[in-house]
């Protein structure tokens, strides 16, 4: 009875939310928490078959949002936070919206984002079949701290399951390593020769884990993704999903070594790294890869995922960039563009971005000066004069650098450029605004 009561009470709750404009992502989850603390054991042990446990700093959403959609595509009803919504609160709530109005869930699998540092206290109610993990990146200092942290973050949640899959980046060092000592089934996926995009000088893992000698590289493809050695022994493990014959403009494109051909309706060749991570995920449970084939073809980008707009005829396109990593990867993907382009960088210093923004001066603006085909540079966030400094420093002409307190009138002067392209760069708070805004310049 309990349970039938807290399942009521908390879709009533969301949907009072969601008729005030909310998106009722977690408040829900934790109003449930708070009523039954059990309540997500109880409900993830309805689940049919699998459940995956998507981790890693950039690409979650991503990759969990394909591997629910070659589920449903071959006719599984599937529990997914779709959204990001990914600690504890957010999971739960998932749970919640699949279930009906009596508490009955029908679900096959269970996809789920989970937070590298909450992940630990999600598996303490949920048993993962497969866990996902991605990469390993400096995120948010003062909440995380160091990449030790999450490393160790990530070993307690794995040790919660010790019987599921680990299906993890070989070229990433840092994910190889966390994963190591653990007997679990593995599974790697990764880039086996070198494709020459774009490369910052900003890595995170120059060292090896176990011994503390720098590594040793053939190639980089991207941060400190490559192919590495140590003369400790650690290396690179062999990759079972291989990604070959690359390219990534003006869409991602590959071939799975022993598969066949992708085609993703993104950019980005972070985005190689996150269909790979979804397709060995998706495999691995028996989904078909023409399902796979046919659903990366038909992504639908998710808010900041290289979101596109049409705004009065000009290509705009939302980027979530939230720490070095992933700011590099978005700069890569400003300098792929052929076309002339305005560039809008928008950062916050709320609880969820983090208050450190000193993170700033790891991202390799300086890849931008080279490119002539950027016009201007508008700031705008809380910290919008940080960010003019920032780019100051990087060796920008200051007569290219507007600064702007107010998002709206940096759209309205970077929509009046004489760019063919707008691309608009922000960090996590300033996400649903900037899109908000998008949708109604849009109409």
């Amino acid at each position: 009875m309990r349970y039938f009561l807290t399942v009521f009470i908390c879709k009533c709750v969301a949907l009072l939310l969601k008729c005030m404009g909310k998106k009722a992502t977690t408040t829900p989850g934790a109003v449930a928490l708070r009523l039954y603390p059990d309540i997500l054991h109880v409900m993830a042990e309805k689940v049919k078959g699998d459940i995956l446990a998507v981790m890693g700093t950039n690409g979650k959403t991503t990759t969990n949002n394909l591997l629910a959609d070659y589920f449903e595509a071959e006719g599984k009803s599937v529990v997914a936070n779709r959204i990001g919504a990914n600690l504890l609160s957010g999971v739960t709530c998932a749970f919640i919206q699949k279930a009906g109005w009596t508490g009955k869930i029908e679900a096959d699998v269970a996809c789920l984002e989970m937070d590298e540092a909450w992940a630990k206290h999600i598996l303490a109610f949920i048993t993962p079949t497969k866990i996902i993990i991605g990469n390993l990146f400096r995120d948010q200092l003062d909440r995380y701290g160091e990449i030790d942290m999450t490393m160790q973050y990530l070993k307690q949640a794995i040790a919660l399951a010790p019987k599921a899959t680990l299906i993890c980046n070989s070229d990433d060092p840092l994910v190889a390593a966390t994963v190591q000592p653990f007997e679990n089934k593995k599974r790697f996926f990764g880039i086996k020769e070198s494709f020459h995009a774009y490369e910052s000088n900003i890595k995170e893992g120059k060292f090896c884990y176990f011994c503390g000698r720098p590594l040793n590289y053939r190639f980089y493809h991207f941060s400190q993704l490559g192919d590495y050695t140590c003369s400790c022994g650690f290396t690179r493990p062999e990759i079972t999903y291989n990604a070959e014959n690359i390219q990534v403009f003006p869409r991602v494109a590959f071939t799975v070594t022993g598969f066949g051909e992708i085609e993703l309706n993104g950019r980005g060749m972070y985005n190689i790294y996150n269909v790979l991570a979804s397709m060995a995920g998706a495999l691995e449970c028996g989904i078909a890869f023409q399902t796979v084939q046919k659903c990366t073809k038909a992504y639908t980008p998710q808010i900041g995922r290289m979101e596109t707009f049409c705004i009065g005829g000009k290509p705009v396109y939302l980027v979530l960039a939230k720490n070095p990593a992933g700011f590099n990867q978005s700069v890569s993907s400003v300098l792929e563009d052929p076309r002339t382009k305005d560039i809008i960088i928008a950062i916050n210093d709320g609880a969820q971005d983090g208050r450190d923004v000193s993170w700033l001066w790891d991202v390799d603006f300086d890849a931008l000066v080279k490119d002539r085909l950027v016009l201007s540079y508008k700031t705008s966030g809380s910290r919008y004069a940080d960010m003019g400094l920032r780019l100051k420093y990087a060796g920008i002409d200051a007569h290219k650098i507007g600064l702007y307190s107010d998002m709206k009138a940096a759209l309205d002067a970077a929509l009046s450029g004489k760019g063919e392209t707008l691309y608009i760069l922000v960090n996590y708070t300033a996400l649903f605004s900037t899109q908000t805004l998008l949708k109604e310049l849009e109409k």
